[in-house]
């Protein structure tokens, strides 16, 4: 990227979006292909015909709008947040917020349509992938790290992880327990409900927690020793490339997820047939999909040598899943306290715990803890579509 432009000035040569032409760099001829390709694939979708075209161009054209807008929304969050005199990191979380916004709608309207409809199985699977989505961000956040330190060794951890985020991580991993704890005693109780729910007000608990902590975060970040964001786009420039950027993403979410949703309806029975777990598989597939714009976030971050803006991103994202869009979701339409939901929930808290312990050990991430979780992110994944009973 450029150098900054430190003053804008109407009388100026340059005109004001030299910064957007200078970063859509996808040529005239890779907007007119994705273009025609988005009107295939609507009028496809509408006609309800060719389903595994349909499927094909969803995924297809999805991806694209996850990643390539994700690099406009990266250069536009960094360059607001160093306008605004924030840190690196600091841009990170908020672009996280932005990107996690795809997974929100996504959870919550299978939330309420689980809920209006009462399907018990569709509202498992809006809470499991809202958690799946929070442990591939953990999974991204170990590529991140491999991707980080395999030359230039351990990666020291930002100084504002180390003191706000491990103080949110702390009690996040309480809240989770406590809600684990909660399921298993409605479930082994005398007096057990016969479909135990998480309490709408612990919900609004957990919805305020993220408030304050974001709070609390951007008052103290500006003085933060690893550095403030350093704008490359005038004010104009970072703005249309956001908006354009967030557009992009959200776009991609429900493309994605409508995709998914195709896919269930045609294959869900042959899925079961073979001794998978179908609503397993299918909350992977959609917090996967709902998590993709984030991790084009964080993928590109990363390889242009943002590692505040990445690992900001990841470790917000988790935390963001967890208490923002969670506590949300379960402030309108109550989190179902079965199996699945408890398993889940009892392995993020384990996988946050891992996580704080790399962080504070030695304030340090390197390359074999990168590995480790990943590796762990794996073995989770398989334990949840091949351990729990259909």
């Amino acid at each position: 990227m450029g150098e900054p432009s430190i003053i804008e000035s109407a009388d100026n040569d340059q005109p004001h979006l030299h910064g957007v032409r200078d970063s859509l760099v996808a040529g005239k001829k890779e907007f007119a292909v994705v273009i025609g390709l988005l009107v295939v694939y609507f009028y496809l979708r509408l006609a309800g015909i060719e389903p595994v075209l349909v499927l094909s161009l969803g995924f297809l054209v999805g991806i694209w709008l996850a990643f390539r807008p994700s690099e406009w929304a990266v250069e536009g969050i960094e360059s607001a947040a160093g306008y605004l005199g924030y840190t690196a990191y600091m841009a990170g979380i908020l672009s996280s917020l932005a990107s996690n916004m795809p997974e929100a709608v996504i959870s919550g309207i299978a939330a309420y349509t689980g809920w209006t409809n009462n399907q018990p199985d569709l509202q498992d699977i809006a809470v499991l992938s809202v958690l799946i989505a929070a442990g591939f961000n953990m999974l991204l956040l170990g590529v991140t790290i491999i991707i980080s330190t395999r030359k230039s060794g351990p990666l020291k951890v930002p100084e504002e992880a180390i003191r706000k985020d491990s103080v949110l991580i702390r009690w996040t991993i309480v809240a989770l327990i406590s809600m684990f704890a909660l399921g298993i005693l409605d479930m082994v109780g005398p007096d057990s409900p016969l479909n135990p729910k998480f309490p709408a007000v612990a919900s609004f608990t957990l919805f305020l927690s993220y408030i304050i902590y974001t709070g609390a975060l951007a008052k103290g970040g500006v003085t933060d020793t690893t550095g403030k964001a350093q704008p490359s786009h005038r004010k104009r420039s970072a703005l249309v490339l956001a908006l354009m950027g967030f557009i992009g993403i959200f776009l991609a979410g429900e493309i994605l997820t409508d995709s998914v949703e195709l896919f269930l309806d045609r294959f869900s029975e042959s899925v079961s047939a073979l001794g998978i777990n179908h609503v397993a598989i299918a909350a992977l597939i959609l917090g996967a999909a709902g998590a993709l714009p984030e991790h084009g976030i964080a993928l590109i971050a990363a390889a242009k040598g943002k590692v505040g803006l990445a690992i900001g991103n990841l470790i917000g994202g988790v935390l963001q899943i967890v208490l923002l869009v969670m506590g949300g979701i379960g402030m309108f339409v109550l989190i179902p306290l079965d199996r699945y939901v408890l398993f889940q929930i009892i392995v993020i808290a384990g996988s946050l715990w891992f996580l704080k312990r790399a962080i504070t050990d030695d304030q340090k991430l390197d390359l074999f803890e990168g590995a480790m979780i990943i590796l762990l992110q794996v073995y989770v994944f398989i334990l949840l579509i091949a351990g729990t009973p259909i």
